[in-house]
């Protein structure tokens, strides 16, 4: 098994969750007490949080490549960012880490194309759900049309998600507010829900109703597990193809 290098830190609650899902899925894979070989680098994220809340998207860039090289340095045969959010600088990463990055968009991607949706809808952060490198990489590996909440909706979204699920507050009323936009998004056209933020899984379940969910950070967990086992994910009816790099993008 390759050496999984995994940057975290960006929300620790939400690198123990990779970090636990990747060895459940390893143990899956291979049996008995097999774990996965995991290489962590974790990066303060009140740094991290303070240079996107000023802007400073430099800073933020080199705090994350800074850690990329780290975790090549010592031996990681390709990289995973445990955060939505921060794939919005994932090619700068790659770039400067020297190292492939497995992107969060790409088994995702995947699985929504097999599936023959036309359009989804995406919910997490503002920066996610604003983030135009995030939307364009999820809409080329899904092959489908992706949509978003309106404005005052994602503002909101952003909060509950800030001032409630990373703080550990479930809501009855949060609950409701996330079914009614699910709704919403459902009737603009949307046949399956991309959650692109891990704090959202508390309180949206893995299918709801008639509208199927896409949980991104479980799915790339399993699919870098299976990279890391040089097996990719493969396209209904056919053979799993091994040693092939999936999503990999030109630069």
């Amino acid at each position: 098994m390759r050496l999984i290098g995994m940057l975290g830190g960006l929300g620790w609650e939400a690198t123990s969750s990779y970090y636990r899902m990747l060895n459940e899925f390893t143990q899956k894979e291979l049996g008995g007490q097999h774990a996965a070989r995991i290489l962590l680098h974790s990066v303060d994220n009140g740094a991290v949080r303070q240079g996107l809340n000023n802007g400073d998207f430099e800073q933020v860039v080199s705090v994350l490549s800074d850690a990329g090289r780290s975790l090549k340095a010592g031996g990681a045969d390709f990289i995973i960012i445990a955060s939505n959010v921060m794939h919005q600088f994932a090619e700068q990463v790659e770039h400067a880490a020297g190292i492939e990055l497995f992107h969060i968009c790409d088994p995702t991607g995947a699985e929504i194309r097999q599936a023959g949706h036309k359009t989804v809808a995406l919910l997490g952060t503002r920066s996610t759900m604003e983030c135009e490198p995030y939307i364009e990489r999820l809409q080329s590996e899904s092959q489908a049309g992706v949509i978003t909440p309106e404005a005052k909706d994602r503002v909101e979204i952003n909060r509950v998600i800030y001032e409630e699920l990373s703080r550990g507050i479930l809501r009855s009323g949060a609950r409701d507010f996330i079914t009614e936009v699910i709704h919403e998004l459902h009737a603009r056209g949307a046949e399956a829900v991309v959650l692109g933020c891990s704090e959202l899984t508390a309180i949206v379940p893995p299918d709801r109703g008639t509208i199927r969910i896409y949980d991104t950070t479980r799915l790339h967990a399993k699919a870098a597990v299976k990279h890391a086992l040089e097996v990719t994910y493969a396209r209904p009816n056919e053979p799993r193809i091994p040693n092939s790099l999936p999503g990999k993008h030109p630069h």
